[in-house]
């Protein structure tokens, strides 16, 4: 893409003055992470396997629609010819407390970053916490160990569980993929020989949806719709009729070639990373830190769940629904052998690279090596609208627990995937309840005792 298309996207005003803004915002946060570095430094957390790390994450990328499990339309032919991809769980559905629990391993009952209020609202985020103290994140393991660190995106709230925590670069938020991208291979050019962890979260699968010209219409023309690159239709009114379903099949349809559109970035960056060389000794993992809803639960949710803002069925941070957790996975490079991929929390993506590095943190994970048994359950939680959901998965059967807005809902998901059969059996959801509560309160336990 020629850069003056690049440029273009961003606002005049702004183009001229954010520049000079990030490079004062990226000093601070340098010097917040160097902070921390010389804080934690007698934290024995030597890596003895020093791979590189890159670590690609897309917002709102949903595993639905993706290729690789029989989607309608080829969104990711790159991710879906890697040899380890498939499905995961994020743990959260909205991005502080799920970038906050790939970069710790831990669910956000126990790391803690999340909404800290009975009912939430992101628009109104007075309450959000950060990363308990006593976790150490993957960028600051790599920086404890003389790695160049970087933390890329335009979704300024994948920065706000990193605070001190790396040397984050923001991007504006109409930034498109390609510029972070390019960015990052500069630096790459910058760094020499040296070890290196990178994060970049790429916002492009957020709306406003707005692809390169070669991308927006990849799989079908997409009509000129008002506001088809932001949201409508919005309420439980609105969702009917012909102007509705006309809007909706435009507005998945752009989500898609946008998509299309992530999967060339993700390639991109592997190809160049091919070309340097660099394949055979860094560890490259492509996922997503939540999904996004199409209006699938409108209805269901809109008769049951309390949103602050009236809004149902779209985007994400409201629910646990399939749709918005599960997200796609794919981890390539310096892995040996093949890895289990099936339905596996996105905190297991921690231990992973802690394996592969041959290090270990002082304290108990809630993730698991991807190349060994999984746990035998699945969180995922803190929501950022409405009263608390929590997803809790246990071999086949989903417990939606949303106490606050009464519900107790299990779905057996092999035999009802679009989630719209509720089972509301007492014995059933007692049970699971009871062994969902008996997790948190250990868990609860152990991080007063600092476990």
């Amino acid at each position: 893409m020629p850069i003056t298309e690049m440029v273009s996207r961003i606002k005049p005003l702004k183009r001229m003055l954010y520049p000079l803004y990030r490079l004062k915002k990226e000093h601070q946060h340098r010097r917040e992470f160097e902070q921390r570095l010389r804080k934690i430094q007698n934290i024995n957390v030597e890596i003895n396997d020093p791979l590189n790390v890159i670590l690609v994450t897309a917002d709102c990328l949903r595993f639905k629609n993706t290729s690789l499990k029989g989607y309608k339309r080829d969104t990711t032919p790159f991710l879906s010819s890697l040899r380890n991809s498939g499905k995961a769980i994020a743990g959260a559905p909205w991005t502080h407390p799920s970038v906050a629990s790939i970069m710790t391993g831990m669910y956000p009952h126990n790391h803690g970053a999340y909404i800290h209020s009975k009912v939430r609202n992101f628009d109104n985020p007075r309450a959000i916490k950060g990363i308990r103290k006593r976790f150490i994140t993957l960028t600051e393991i790599a920086g404890l160990n003389d790695y160049e660190v970087y933390f890329a995106t335009s979704i300024a709230v994948a920065t706000f569980p990193m605070k001190g925590r790396a040397p984050v670069r923001l991007y504006p938020g109409e930034t498109i993929g390609e510029v972070i991208v390019s960015d990052f291979f500069k630096w790459l050019d910058k760094i020499g020989n040296k070890n290196f962890f990178a994060y970049i979260h790429l916002g492009d699968t957020h709306q406003p949806l707005n692809p390169p010209r070669r991308f927006r219409n990849y799989f079908g023309k997409v009509e000129n719709l008002k506001n088809i690159e932001i949201w409508a239709f919005q309420k439980p009114h609105e969702q009917r009729g012909k102007a509705f379903e006309r809007f909706k099949e435009n507005k998945i349809l752009l989500y898609d070639n946008t998509i299309r559109y992530v999967d060339y970035l993700f390639e991109k960056i592997y190809r160049e990373l091919e070309r340097r060389g660099l394949l055979d000794n860094t560890i490259i993992v492509f996922t997503a830190d939540h999904g996004e809803e199409f209006w699938e639960h409108a209805e269901l949710e809109a008769k049951n769940f309390y949103d602050p803002r009236g809004v149902y069925g779209v985007g994400h941070g409201h629910n646990v629904f399939n749709e918005i957790i599960e997200v796609p996975l794919a981890v390539d490079g310096a892995v040996k052998g093949s890895l289990k991929l099936n339905n596996r929390p996105l905190i297991d993506l921690f231990p992973t690279i802690l394996k592969l590095w041959k290090t270990e943190v002082p304290y108990k994970l809630d993730g698991h090596p991807l190349d060994e048994k999984p746990r035998q359950f699945i969180i995922s939680e803190a929501t950022g609208y409405g009263y608390e959901k929590k997803a809790f998965i246990v071999k086949g059967l989903k417990f939606l627990y949303a106490p606050d807005d009464s519900v107790e809902w299990v779905f057996i998901t092999n035999k009802d995937p679009q989630e719209s059969n509720p089972l509301k059996d007492t014995d059933i959801t007692e049970s699971m309840r009871k062994k969902l509560l008996s997790i948190l309160a250990r868990d609860e336990v152990r991080n007063k005792l600092g476990r």
